[in-house]
């Protein structure tokens, strides 16, 4: 329940402290495949939707991704505060394990399908040309051989550029130490991807991208199309 007050209590300070109007927008992406950080999470088609309210500084998203053959799901709540060109963020994932019974508000041992990260980056500056961003787990990340949290860790940088009048960045991720994303230190998330918005003057647009992707570690290479809309 302890997490539960924390999202009212955030939400009722980002809405009521900042003394800035909200604004809401949603999106909604089809993906061939639902691949985060080098590692392809389930086998299918992926349905992904997403909503972020923002009042001033503040910023509060839920995120959605569900495969086609149910062989991954995953509920993500992300408040955010951005200060000084950087952005503080706390990630809450939800990962419910397939063919098993999965209660979102089940905090047990054993049962937990939660894990929280904080992260912290300088992607909302945008005349800065070399972007990163890193994130540690903190909570639902543990070894299971010492009962210990690992801490897992990664670290990524970006540049983007344009390509015509494509949008276009360049990534590189790594984990630093042993833990969820590898065994040891490790390049595990390169690539290149390109997005385009459509804007056909109608109350939404049409987001698409592509995405070339490898995983050094892992010996992984991926190819991501996805497309959707957005309010």
């Amino acid at each position: 329940m302890f997490r539960i007050w924390f999202w009212m209590v955030f939400i009722f300070i980002a809405v009521n402290a900042s003394g800035q109007k909200l604004e809401a927008e949603a999106e909604i992406s089809v993906l061939n495949r639902h691949v985060w950080r080098g590692s392809q999470l389930g086998n299918a088609l992926a349905i992904e939707p997403s909503a972020t309210v923002t009042s001033g500084r503040f910023s509060f998203n839920v995120w959605a991704a569900v495969t086609t053959n149910n062989s991954y799901s995953e509920i993500d709540l992300i408040p955010s505060y951005s200060f000084n060109h950087f952005t503080f963020t706390v990630f809450d994932y939800y990962n419910p394990v397939p063919d098993e019974n999965n209660q979102y508000l089940n905090f047990q041992e054993g049962k937990n399908r939660h894990s929280i990260e904080l992260s912290f980056d300088n992607y909302s500056v945008e005349k800065q040309r070399i972007k990163w961003m890193i994130g540690t787990f903190v909570l639902g990340d543990k070894n299971e051989e010492t009962g210990n949290p690992f801490y897992s860790s990664y670290l990524e940088l970006k540049y983007p550029f344009t390509v015509f009048t494509i949008d276009a960045e360049s990534f590189a991720g790594l984990t630093p130490f042993r833990g969820y994303y590898a065994d040891k230190f490790a390049l595990i998330n390169t690539g290149i991807s390109f997005s385009k918005e459509i804007d056909l003057k109608l109350p939404f647009t049409f987001p698409l991208s592509l995405s070339f992707i490898s995983n050094p570690y892992s010996r992984q290479s991926f190819i991501i199309f996805a497309g959707g809309i957005a309010f």
